[in-house]
């Protein structure tokens, strides 16, 4: 996702992107912007605003983020037409990037809003996509974006189909084979209003409470006993919902089922339902 905005005349300072010039209109050596952009504005990837003008490397600039876009810093040295910044997205909405004249004034500004975060996943039953809620489940959302954009989900399996229950996955590849997390354990957002409705996905975890990794389950049904009680039954954390393509979702619960007795897993499809295709839509 990449946004871009143009100069602005003086006039035109009430717009979403305020570009002024520096010392006399840029003349001499002093920095001036002509544009800027944001390039991959999505939740829990590295965001990149990219500046463009004249003088940028003589006379350095800074730039500065209004909103959640942590741990901002140069990318390399840039040139004196183009200096790129990164920063770790850690929110959703209006954001505003500032490019600063070192030591000096404001030299443009540029408006640009991050959506809440989807991601499409593809079987053999089809296609169906999730609308993830950074705002209640922050942690899991972030967690679970990561495995994704790692790719560590595609030719994963459902593991465990059981019909008007649940479809989850995360946790083996075809075989039944294990496939061993590559992030560490997470805090549990159980307690973040969200419920285990139809349509919702879950995290899944062992027995510790701050245990979930990359498993996750999608619900078929309502299933309020997933749902937190209290500290000594603090239930599953719900993380995003299904917003299309529930049809697929349902198809995969209708699956045949058997037990593999080398894993110990009850419920596994007789034919793989494999995860082709995963990824982060916005």
């Amino acid at each position: 996702m990449t946004i871009t905005m143009t100069v602005r005349a003086l006039a035109a300072l009430a717009t979403t992107l305020l570009l002024a010039s520096c010392g006399g209109g840029g003349g001499g050596d002093s920095s001036s912007v002509v544009s800027m952009s944001a390039s991959n504005a999505r939740f829990g990837n590295t965001t990149v605003i990219t500046v463009n003008g004249k003088s940028l490397l003589s006379s350095p600039i800074t730039v500065t983020i209004e909103g959640p876009c942590d741990n901002l810093a140069r990318a390399g040295t840039g040139s004196e037409d183009t200096q790129q910044f990164t920063c770790s997205m850690n929110g959703i909405g209006s954001l505003r990037a500032h490019a600063l004249q070192d030591g000096g004034g404001v030299l443009g500004t540029l408006s640009f809003d991050v959506p809440t975060p989807q991601v499409s996943i593809t079987t053999g039953q089809g296609s169906f996509v999730l609308e993830l809620d950074p705002v209640a489940a922050p942690i899991t959302v972030k967690n679970f974006l990561a495995y994704v954009n790692a790719s560590f989900y595609r030719n994963v399996i459902f593991h465990r189909v059981i019909a008007g229950l649940v479809i989850q996955s995360g946790a083996y590849n075809a075989g039944p084979t294990l496939k061993p997390a590559t992030f560490p354990a997470i805090k549990l957002e159980s307690a973040n209003g969200l419920k285990n409705l139809r349509g919702t996905i879950t995290a899944a975890r062992g027995d510790a409470a701050d245990s979930a990794t990359a498993g996750f389950w999608i619900n078929l049904a309502d299933n309020p006993q997933f749902d937190r009680v209290d500290d000594s039954n603090p239930g599953y954390a719900v993380f995003g919902r299904v917003i299309s393509g529930i049809d697929k979702v349902d198809a995969i619960g209708a699956v045949p089922i058997r037990p593999d007795l080398l894993t110990g897993l009850g419920a596994v499809p007789v034919t793989d339902v494999i995860i082709t295709a995963i990824s982060q839509q916005r």
